[in-house]
């Protein structure tokens, strides 16, 4: 299949599927929703608008704001002018926003009301910011309305004016700029261009096939480059149905997903982790029924164990309609780990969970499970043409991964050495370490920065640690860091904990003073991490542990920002 450019998704996807519904979202009581003829429509107005208004080729457009229809024919309509698409990320601070807005040099700025007031204090100190257009009404006197601008360009191309129609990419142009809010360091601007992207659409749907009768449900934040390329590029381009997520609220998104009948989800571990918790706490509700759900899994795990055959489909049919989740075929999880436990418990109630691997260097999708035989471990298999390796292997076979193919971005704007770190040879380093078995399944140990070697020369995976003491309910967030022991000055295994809050609330109603309330605290914590390291080898085990009070800081995707905490002391 020949590869193409994202600006031209709009007019090839409307000619295919017409007046079938692109794009939705819940309005009231009914969904307000976008054609794909409208989408092609309203995209090449907004872009004719910019056009006007002397954006040229290769300059800079933001895009803030929450899942929702007018972001997508935002982003749309910039790549059909040939300027740089700059999806903001929604979490950050102003002061963050500012600086990526200065550094890129962004001409013109798409807000959605929630975030209007930020961009119009800061305007003036973006001087090279000529417009800011919202995704609602007009709400300050020096700003453009999202439906002005969409009618001052229908009226240029009924005068006959069609600039966007000149505009010319090559595949290897980038066309968006993605700031990556990753857990360890400073945010670069990753150049993806549109042989990346369409080679990432094209054969990651190979591997999981996806048809023009599939709705999806857009829940992760569409400036996240998974969310952007799986489940917004991969849908319009397949002509399916996008719903956007009215909020994060879990009632919400159940309500969302049986309304519109969504049939592919995608989501972090978080999101997952949540959602069978749910539905196990559902069926604790009552003995009896948790004793009968109880016996249905037993059976369930008996028949696919003797008989390879998995009976959850007929056996759990009710309570899959009863969560709301009954129209979902197909779960991707991405973004971080999947815990396998997470994936086997929705496949025993007869979903399909599975996980796929890549990074936002890497457009982003780099492996991803078969759906006809996935392995719940791993994180699949390469897509066509990209060529994963594992470079310098232990005897274990474990090593960093390495990726090499039309995905890897061109570059980060404007930084060749950060560039020339992780691209060597053609090869893009990912700094995350991992291993293949025999079939070419993919798995992942860990991160090659966060690695704490010890004294013995000795690997230990933090990832392995956090997870294990996470799983005692006394512990909401754990963080495995090196610590330097001051005699040796090597590194040894350090955590800094964030309990269970309703832990530290039950002891801080004790009638004891402060010093006993920390010691109480630190006993409970100290047996939960002796328990942890009875399991482990001896060089894993956590010798020193600092207490928490607040969650950790995160990035979009909910992983802990690692980074800021590199340099902690803890007392030893």
């Amino acid at each position: 299949m020949d590869l193409y450019n994202i600006k031209d998704i709009p007019e090839i996807s409307a000619k295919k599927f017409g007046s079938k519904i692109a794009l939705q979202i819940k309005s009231g009581y009914s969904f307000s929703s976008v054609t794909y003829e409208q989408l092609n429509d309203k995209t090449a107005q907004l872009a004719e608008f910019l056009l006007s208004h002397n954006i040229k080729k290769n300059d800079a457009i933001a895009v803030l704001g929450e899942n929702r229809p007018e972001w997508a024919i935002s982003y749309l309509a910039i790549a059909r002018t040939g300027a740089y698409i700059i999806p903001v990320d929604s979490m950050l601070k102003e002061q963050e926003i500012k600086l990526i807005l200065h550094y890129i040099g962004a001409k013109g700025i798409f807000v959605s009301p929630k975030y209007l007031d930020l961009i119009m204090e800061i305007k003036n100190e973006l001087p090279e910011l000529k417009f800011v257009i919202s995704m609602g009404e007009a709400e300050h006197p020096h700003e453009i309305s999202f439906y002005e601008a969409l009618e001052n360009g229908r009226k240029l191309i009924d005068k006959g004016s069609a600039k966007y129609k000149d505009i010319k990419m090559t595949l290897d142009e980038p066309f968006v700029i993605l700031f990556t809010s990753g857990t360890t360091g400073q945010s670069k601007g990753v150049m993806l261009t549109n042989r990346n992207v369409s080679h990432d659409i094209i054969y990651s749907t190979k591997l999981i096939a996806v048809n023009e009768n599939d709705r999806f449900i857009s829940i992760l934040p569409l400036h996240h480059t998974f969310e952007a390329t799986a489940g917004f590029l991969v849908p319009l381009s397949c002509g399916c149905t996008i719903t956007y997520a009215r909020s994060l609220k879990s009632v919400e998104i159940i309500e969302d997903i049986k309304e519109s009948q969504s049939t592919i989800m995608l989501g972090v571990p978080l999101l997952f982790e949540k959602i069978i918790l749910g539905i196990k706490r559902a069926i604790k509700e009552s003995f009896v029924k948790n004793t009968v759900v109880g016996g249905m899994l037993a059976i369930e795990k008996g028949s696919k164990f003797l008989l390879g055959v998995k009976l959850a489909g007929p056996i759990f049919k009710s309570l899959r309609d009863q969560s709301g989740l009954s129209s979902l075929r197909l779960m991707i999880s991405g973004g971080a780990a999947l815990k396998p436990e997470v994936a086997e418990a929705f496949e025993s109630f007869g979903f399909t969970l599975f996980q796929g691997y890549g990074l936002t260097e890497t457009s982003p999708i780099v492996s991803v499970n078969p759906h006809e035989k996935y392995k719940h471990k791993s994180i699949g298999v390469a897509i066509d043409d990209v060529e994963v390796e594992i470079d310098s292997p232990n005897e274990n076979g474990e090593g960093e991964l390495k990726v090499r193919g039309p995905i890897v971005m061109k570059g980060y704007y404007k930084n060749q050495a950060a560039t020339d770190e992780v691209i060597k040879d053609g090869w893009f380093y990912t700094g995350d370490i991992g291993y293949k078995d025999k079939e070419g399944y993919l798995y992942i140990s860990g991160r090659k920065k966060a690695i704490i070697v010890t004294e013995a020369g000795k690997n230990v995976y933090p990832e392995e640690l956090e997870e294990k003491l996470c799983e005692s309910n006394m512990i909401e967030e754990a963080l495995v860091i090196p610590v330097i022991n001051n005699q040796s000055k090597r590194e040894e295994v350090g955590a800094i904990i964030y309990p269970n809050p309703e832990l530290i609330e039950s002891i801080l109603k004790k009638n004891i003073s402060d010093e006993e309330k920390d010691k109480e605290l630190r006993g409970i914590l100290q047996e939960v991490i002796n328990t942890v390291s009875e399991g482990v080898a001896d060089y894993k085990r956590i010798k020193h542990f600092e207490i928490r009070y607040e969650e950790f800081p995160k990035t979009t995707t909910k992983k802990i920002k690692r980074y800021l905490f590199v340099n902690k002391h803890i007392n030893n």
